[in-house]
């Protein structure tokens, strides 16, 4: 071996073994830019964690919370797949091992018994998102929250123990994430979500999780500390052979998503800014994170919100994709402030404008029955087609809007059960169409009958007066 090959090997070694680093500018720049647009995000709070396969290079905690820090446990969402993936190939259950086989009986029925543990972790199970119907062909790329959750299941049934305990044993502990449930925990962070484009704390955390069945696929919850452990393991070589992870199967390629793009077990494997890239988001009803990996840069970085609104979604998707940007491309662009006021006002107006409508036909109605003291219904072929009519608007339409809210498909129920300002519209506009009818109805029924012979009787009083005043009486005598 020459001098000169020598001396490239060893540049080489020592090239590729270099640590991603920070600089101080660049650190100042992140800071700056973070703190402004998690402002223009309207986040009330996010969290962001950048390290290389050693060690963290930036940890901080932006926004209104003084009393969140480093160790406050958030919602990870769908990031929790890529720990249920990993908890399945460590256990080692062979993949080609179908639903049939498990005491799975509670959450299957006979058509999913042939779906196999592959199509489960690579979503081309054909299984709804939320539910348990088979609605897309089996083989074929469609998300399944529905699918993760029935392979929490399996670990349980595997190791004998509650999904949480499983996961403590097989990942949480030996990568020392001790701040990491993988149940519901009471300490999680307030968050929130918005009503009527207002921010607005969320409650509906614990019904939410419900029984547990659903945390294997988007409910663990951690701190961004933590996750920085995690995100390591991607990028230490060393430390996931010594504990078998088997995060090489875990980014093997099982069904392609986009171009470019491809979908493992729990985790997408593509190629952004020229790199590879391992990454996933997450989504609650009131949290949103992403992770990237550039095993090749020696970087990972990890950010998350506990703010779901449906205005700040692209911002943070924008926030997100500036982080990235900064750290690889020496840029970011700016976000948009006044997107928030026209977005807030459009959607307040449209729905005041939709909510107007029964209130200002309720007091319509009630004013004519006032004034008028009249009826329509049944008057002839027109009254029986304004019942008709009634009877549709009134009562089955709203019928109609509050059954498709609360007995839609899983995913759709799912995707509204919590848009507070939709149901709010919803019901509020169907309970004064109610009031309306039953205003109609109550009229029609009593009211017009009392006053038919209210009418009759000062008829017949008003009748005698008159004779009286024209000497009738008299005139018989």
């Amino acid at each position: 071996m020459s001098l000169f090959t020598f001396i490239l090997i060893l540049f080489s070694l020592f090239i590729f073994n270099l640590s991603y680093e920070l600089s101080e500018t660049k650190k100042n720049t992140l800071h700056e830019m973070l703190k402004s647009q998690t402002k223009l995000a309207k986040l009330h709070t996010l969290g962001i964690i950048i390290t290389n396969k050693t060690s963290p290079i930036y940890e901080k905690i932006y926004g209104e919370a003084e009393t969140i820090t480093q160790k406050s446990k958030f919602i990870i969402g769908s990031v929790t797949k890529s720990f249920t993936a990993m908890a399945i190939l460590k256990l080692e259950i062979p993949l080609n091992k179908t639903l049939g086989e498990f005491d799975l009986d509670d959450y299957i029925n006979e058509e999913h018994k042939s779906i196999s543990i592959f199509q489960l972790l690579s979503h081309t199970s054909g299984l709804e998102s939320f539910g348990r119907k088979i609605l897309y062909e089996k083989g074929t790329y469609h998300y399944s929250n529905y699918g993760f959750s029935l392979l929490g299941k399996i670990i349980e049934l595997t190791c004998g123990k509650s999904y949480h305990e499983c996961m403590k044993e097989l990942i949480l502990d030996p990568l020392e994430m001790y701040d990491t449930n993988a149940k519901y925990h009471e300490d999680i962070v307030d968050s929130y979500d918005n009503f009527l484009g207002f921010r607005t704390k969320y409650t509906g955390l614990k019904s939410e999780i419900g029984n547990g069945f659903i945390i294997p696929a988007g409910y663990i919850s951690t701190t961004i500390d933590d996750m920085g452990k995690y995100l390591r393991l991607y990028l230490n070589k060393d430390l996931e052979k010594n504990q078998k992870f088997h995060i090489d199967k875990m980014i093997n390629k099982s069904v392609e998503i986009e171009y470019n793009n491809y979908y493992g077990f729990g985790i997408i494997v593509g190629t952004r800014n020229n790199q590879r890239v391992y990454q996933h988001n997450g989504a609650s009803n009131s949290f949103l994170c992403q992770f990237y990996i550039y095993p090749d840069s020696d970087l990972a970085f990890f950010v998350i919100t506990n703010t779901c609104d449906k205005f700040c979604l692209d911002p943070i998707i924008n926030l997100v994709a500036n982080v990235e940007k900064l750290l690889l491309l020496d840029f970011y662009e700016s976000i948009g402030s006044s997107f928030f006021f026209y977005m807030h006002f459009a959607l307040d107006m449209i729905f005041l404008l939709v909510l107007a409508v029964p209130i200002i036909y309720l007091i319509i109605t009630i004013v004519r029955k006032v004034k008028k003291k009249d009826y329509t219904w049944f008057k002839g072929i027109k009254g029986i087609i304004i019942f008709i009519i009634d009877l549709l608007l009134l009562i089955i339409i709203p019928i109609i809007a509050i059954f498709f809210i609360y007995f839609a498909s899983a995913d759709f129920g799912y995707m509204i059960d919590n848009i507070k300002d939709l149901k709010f519209v919803v019901f509020t506009g169907s309970s004064a169409l109610f009031l309306t009818f039953i205003i109609k109805l109550v009229y029609a029924l009593v009211f017009n009958k009392y006053l038919k012979t209210l009418s009759m009787d000062s008829n017949s009083k008003l009748a005698a007066v008159d004779l009286d005043y024209m000497g009738v009486d008299d005139y018989e005598k």
